[in-house]
């Protein structure tokens, strides 16, 4: 920051900051560097603005979480066109309205679809990073029914696979998995190649065998099997279907492990009540120098029996400083009261710095399964009186 800093104040020296690119590199380096109040500063010294200067400082407060800021440089005004960049004889790009774009969620979702006109005024509707940017926007305000009149109206104008991606990710994301595998064959019939992201997206929205299969093999003939991100899809598929021999088979060809992979075979081994294999990978993991995580230590502690199981791992979860991880604790409390030590995870809740909902739910089921019930609903009492509500899991373990 401090040769920025001296880089600028010379600029003003000498005159240099009335050079349109000088003023552009400075904007450009305090935005990389966060320093919101000099990257102003800086486009404030700047006489004519041009569409970089703008695109710079609207990225940079996206990327800062100044939404009111940035809509106030776009001219936020109902039922207005931003006009502020045209007041200037800026003429709006691609990569500014991607920018903007990308500012719009559901709570400015109006002030998007006034961005959305602007873009089909200014004939930017054939571009395809705008195309991109307004499907991602649209999808993230959860309105599908724009997404599709948007997708609608770059078809047979401008898509790539990206587009695609967005679609298939977009739609797999909100649970519409059918639509999702549609958009996958509509991909291929436009000669676009499947991209690794794509497969990822595909794979989360299979839960058929038979098409879970058609995928990977697709997959493995395009060249993917050694990426690892869809070798740990492809994993998590066959799980969902059913078919662990499958996600066994793809984890044990995948040369590149990383921790999500070996948290997936793990998590698959404790849900199918495989507990010995489930310990078994983690000492593999250990071995291959990976480190355990939260989600590693939940699942292991899931499946733990004996409870000589149990407090070794517990003694693994304080090694590796995972004690403060409320997954974590949630899992210790339940494997304690499981095997009958209640008043050993009643000690672990206690600690707990912000027990969540599933933390009440386990310790009131915990008192009610060893048989102390005044007990449990003492801490069904404590939940009422904290900031959280009971759930149908709360009503359950009570009822």
């Amino acid at each position: 920051m401090q040769v920025g800093d001296q880089l600028h104040a010379y600029s003003i020296r000498t005159g240099l900051k009335a050079y349109m690119r000088v003023g552009n590199t400075l904007l450009s380096f305090y935005a990389k560097s966060n320093d919101s109040l000099s990257m102003q500063r800086v486009f404030s010294e700047i006489e004519n603005p041009d569409a970089y200067s703008w695109t710079t400082l609207l990225s940079a407060c996206t990327k800062l979480g100044q939404i009111d800021y940035a809509c106030h440089l776009f001219n936020q005004t109902p039922r207005r066109i931003p006009a502020e960049m045209h007041q200037l004889g800026v003429r709006h790009d691609k990569y500014t309205f991607a920018s903007v774009l990308s500012l719009c969620s559901l709570e400015l979702l109006d002030f998007g679809r006034e961005v959305h006109s602007l873009i089909t005024k200014s004939g930017f509707l054939v571009t395809a990073s705008v195309i991109n940017a307004l499907l991602t926007m649209y999808f993230n305000s959860g309105n599908v029914a724009d997404v599709y009149e948007v997708f609608k109206e770059a078809e047979g104008i401008v898509y790539d696979d990206i587009t695609f991606n967005v679609m298939i990710s977009g739609l797999a994301s909100m649970g519409r998995d059918e639509e999702a595998l549609i958009m996958f064959k509509e991909m291929q019939g436009a000669y676009l190649r499947p991209t690794e992201l794509t497969f990822v997206s595909v794979m989360s929205s299979c839960s058929s065998s038979r098409v879970s299969h058609q995928v990977h093999a697709q997959a493995i003939k395009m060249g993917f099997e050694d990426y690892t991100p869809v070798s740990n899809a492809a994993m998590t598929m066959y799980s969902s279907c059913g078919n662990l021999n499958a996600a066994h088979m793809v984890f044990e060809r995948l040369e590149g492990k990383d921790l999500i992979s070996w948290n997936i075979i793990i998590t698959n081994y404790a849900q199918w009540k495989f507990y010995r294999l489930a310990i078994l990978a983690f000492l593999q993991m250990r071995r291959a120098g990976v480190e355990p995580d939260e989600f590693t230590m939940g699942s292991l502690l899931a499946s733990s029996e004996p409870l000589e199981i149990v407090k070794m791992f517990q003694v693994v979860v304080l090694k590796y400083g995972l004690n403060s991880k409320v997954q974590v604790s949630n899992a210790l409390v339940y494997a304690f009261s499981k095997h009958g030590q209640i008043e050993k995870a009643y000690h672990l809740f206690n600690y707990m710095s912000s027990p969540n909902l599933i933390s009440w739910n386990t310790i009131i089921s915990g008192f009610l399964l060893n048989g102390f019930p005044v007990q449990g609903l003492e801490q069904y009492y404590g939940l009422l009186m904290s900031t959280l509500r009971p759930n149908a899991c709360t009503h359950r373990a009570l009822f």
